[in-house]
């Protein structure tokens, strides 16, 4: 071990100390807010590449085979957390099992071509072909869950850029000898490049994540505000809002909008309890969200009252819909309330119509919807008499 760090190693840890501090912006956020489990990840991706910096740049310890092993553990233990915390994020994730074969596979390389048939130009390949296969191939599963947005297309592009930089950078080690002992190839072309190129997209994909982190966690806070807490539903303002959007965006046409409302919900509450309504409301706001796709916009807007905003759908698609959700709730039983009743819901199903607001086209759907009632409840009603249940014409004027 060096009596005493160089004026070069000092130059040379500011790069692991921007990445620990990097690892404590991501630990911080994820304390911030738990429920990001992915900057765990990140955090500990970030911190594990500075502690290989640092043994490397330190010489700790000071023989060569034996600091290319423990730095080369941390380098590869750093781009395995980074792939997974990215994939967290996008809800995929790395087999435990492809870990392990990787880690394996790099280790045993950089332990034969140390301590068996020394070759620093293979270890340089060994390290730096695998973290950019592993960026791009972790790329190429986060690209599906971009999502539309715009900073999970600028991370998906500094991923695929940081990827082929180790790819792009390796032949740079033919330009001149490589040396074995760690303190003359600190002085190499490649060295050099190396920690230039990483110091620039390493503090660039540090920021990158660091945006989709905070991201994510002003994304959380404005669906709790936005969130109906019991039903995990939409609550009326973001419906509204949300709705708002999709009628303004002439690639969501023909829409279609359905209200639904729990037949005699207030005898449920009177006989059973607040407890037994509340988990009538939590079973149908699950059955809608089952329901509809990624697409769709599922609100509560009242007390027992929801709301399907449909993109792309006509009114005998929409009426599946409404029908399987009908069917379920009343297939459903619940501990709170006799098994012998059934718990019943209406719907109505508007269409919408060239230049119609939201409040007109929901009032539509309100107004079939209280016809179903009248007819009878538990049915539901559209504006197409060929696809209405039990009601005559009479019924929807």
């Amino acid at each position: 071990m060096p009596a005493h760090i160089t004026p070069n190693q000092l130059v040379q840890l500011i790069i692991p100390g921007i990445t620990t501090v990097f690892s404590l912006g991501f630990a911080c956020a994820w304390v911030y807010d738990k429920r990001l489990r992915y900057l765990r990840f990140l955090a500990a991706s970030f911190g594990a590449f500075a502690l290989g910096s640092a043994v490397q740049i330190c010489h700790l310890p000071d023989e060569w085979k034996l600091n290319a092993l423990v730095s080369a553990t941390f380098y590869v233990l750093s781009i395995q957390l980074l792939a997974e915390g990215v994939l967290r994020r996008a809800g995929l994730h790395f087999r435990l099992a492809t870990h392990a074969t990787t880690f394996t596979l790099v280790l045993g390389g950089m332990y034969y071509f140390s301590f068996v048939a020394s070759n620093l130009l293979v270890r340089i390949y060994i390290l730096n072909l695998s973290a950019g296969l592993l960026m791009l191939f972790t790329a190429a599963r986060f690209r599906n869950r971009c999502n539309g947005r715009t900073i999970n297309h600028v991370l998906l592009w500094v991923l695929l850029i940081f990827g082929a930089s180790f790819l792009v950078r390796t032949p740079l080690t033919v330009i001149q000898p490589l040396p074995h002992k760690t303190v003359p190839f600190a002085q190499t072309i490649f060295w050099v490049l190396l920690q230039i190129s990483l110091a620039l997209m390493g503090s660039v994909l540090g920021l990158v994540l660091l945006a989709a982190a905070m991201s994510d966690v002003v994304d959380r806070l404005v669906l709790e505000r936005d969130l109906d807490s019991l039903t995990e539903t939409l609550n009326r303002r973001a419906f509204e809002r949300l709705a708002s959007r999709s009628i303004a965006d002439k690639k969501s046409y023909p829409l279609a909008l359905i209200a639904f409302d729990i037949d005699n919900f207030k005898s449920i509450n009177d006989r059973y309890g607040h407890a037994a309504g509340d988990a009538v409301l939590r079973q149908f706001g699950a059955i809608l969200r089952a329901a509809v796709r990624e697409k769709d916009v599922v609100g509560r807007i009242g007390g027992e009252e929801f709301v399907l905003l449909l993109p792309a759908t006509d009114g005998k698609f929409a009426y599946r819909i409404a029908e399987r959700s009908r069917i379920a709730l009343e297939s459903s039983r619940f501990d709170e309330i006799d098994a012998t009743l059934r718990v019943t819901t209406s719907a109505g199903i508007a269409a919408y119509r060239p230049g119609e607001g939201g409040a007109p086209l929901l009032a539509r759907a309100d107004h079939l919807l209280y016809a179903a009632k009248r007819a009878g409840r538990n049915q539901v009603l559209t504006e197409s008499l060929d696809t209405t249940r039990g009601v005559s014409e009479l019924d929807i004027r």
